[in-house]
């Protein structure tokens, strides 16, 4: 049988780990997530006024999307 104080250790070090890993998968998303924004940024400064229509911006709105830093969303 396994003591409360055993069971209650062992549940930590498994809590510890999943957010370890939670952790670092997040670390390692986020480098493809700023270089997603950075790439769709660029490509929404590219587009003409007409372009812009269809998708519902305009020239000043698109403007102050594409100067945002890569980090912000």
């Amino acid at each position: 049988m396994t003591t409360p104080i055993a069971y209650s250790a062992a549940y930590s070090r498994s809590s510890f780990s999943a957010r370890l890993g939670d952790t670092l998968s997040m670390a390692l998303a986020m480098p493809r997530l700023w270089t997603r924004r950075r790439h769709d940024r660029r490509a929404l400064s590219q587009l003409d006024d007409h372009m812009l229509r269809d998708i519902g911006f305009d020239r000043t709105q698109a403007d102050e999307m594409a100067s945002r830093p890569f980090w912000r969303a």
